[in-house]
């Protein structure tokens, strides 16, 4: 409010409520003054009390006759225990698929035709040993330097047909295979043979890590579970599952965790527990059928570098161990269980 707008308000109080009779003199007050001026409350409204309406009763005889509306149960509480997934990661390459090694194959020859031929006598003297070795091993590779590509020869008549057909009917087909099994035999020596001899005896033992080295193995243990036969009685069946327990006192996920791996398969390892966060969860429902109580199990990640697992005298009931791959622990465990662990365990 402006100072002249204030002025003018004092001036028309003092003029309509003072108490001595005057003239009163012709003031034009402006629009602001007016809406200011203060006027006195002539009455008051006493509160009423509320009366309802005379009528027909608002009830409906539907929702009179309903049973009253009851809380829902408060939420289940469910046990904290925590179980781990130990696994061995793939030790070799995954296996070339028919395209991809023709690919290979066909690169290595385009490659081959590129680049400048194989000067012999740069490298190796006539008639000396290496010469004399030298022709001997290019002999058998077909009178070509390189020995990856399966005799073919970049500056012959046939140096364009360099591609392997796959399905065809030629003898180019599966020529790659063979390339490899020699490159393999040749690289490798001794050791090729143990390796060998350790994944051929390995796929019959799944107690053994040396098995499926393309792949990923997990270790599953074999305990006592509760289940119902066809005729509704109640029987104990084997539960295949990953080692789990419950939590002590104050401990934390990854301690607790370390510790349930040592108590079920021994301390003959050699782990890592990766990370301090769970990598998934697992609910059990509750059942008074089999007196079984509700349970969430958080799972931790682990790695195996070394050592074997060795259930003896374990702590919890453990009667069985295996090394068993992503497709062969869906096959073994039950559906219910696989939905809630698969997203848990990689792809390869």
């Amino acid at each position: 409010m402006t100072a002249s707008s204030r002025g003018c308000s004092r001036t028309a109080s003092r003029l309509l409520y003072s108490s001595r009779p005057t003239i009163t003199p012709r003031i034009h007050l402006n629009t602001p003054c007016i809406h200011r001026i203060p006027t006195p409350r002539t009455y008051a409204v006493a509160a009423s009390t509320f009366k309802p309406l005379d009528g027909p009763s608002s009830h409906l005889p539907h929702i009179d006759s309903a049973p009253p509306i009851t809380p829902s149960p408060g939420a289940t509480t469910y046990k904290i225990s925590t179980g781990i997934i130990l696994s061995r990661p793939p030790l070799l390459t995954k296996s070339a698929t028919p395209f991809e090694k023709a690919f290979y194959l066909y690169q290595k020859r385009l490659n081959e035709r590129l680049v400048l031929p194989f000067t012999r006598y740069f490298y190796h003297k006539k008639d000396q040993p290496a010469d004399i070795e030298w022709k001997a091993r290019v002999k058998e590779r077909n009178g070509v330097a390189a020995r990856d590509i399966g005799g073919y020869k970049a500056y012959g008549d046939e140096g364009w047909n360099d591609e392997v057909l796959i399905g065809g009917t030629d003898s180019k087909v599966g020529e790659w295979d063979e390339i490899a099994g020699k490159l393999v035999e040749e690289g490798m020596g001794e050791e090729g043979e143990r390796v060998k001899l350790e994944k051929r005896e390995g796929e019959e033992d799944k107690k053994s890590l040396a098995r499926k080295l393309e792949e990923t193995v997990y270790l599953v243990v074999k305990g006592k579970g509760k289940g119902m036969d066809k005729e509704g009685k109640e029987i104990e069946v084997d539960v295949w599952e990953f080692p789990r327990g419950d939590m002590m006192g104050n401990e934390v996920l990854h301690t607790a965790t370390q510790r349930i791996l040592t108590e079920t398969a021994g301390e003959n390892m050699n782990t890592w527990i990766v990370g301090h966060v769970p990598i998934g969860s697992l609910t059990i429902k509750p059942s008074k059928k089999f007196n079984r109580e509700a349970e969430k199990v958080f799972y931790m990640k682990g790695r195996i570098m070394a050592g074997q697992a060795d259930l003896k005298g374990n702590a919890y009931g453990a009667q069985d161990f295996m090394w068993l791959t992503r497709s062969e622990i869906e096959g073994l465990v039950t559906k219910r269980f696989w939905s809630q662990i698969c997203g848990m365990l990689g792809g390869r």
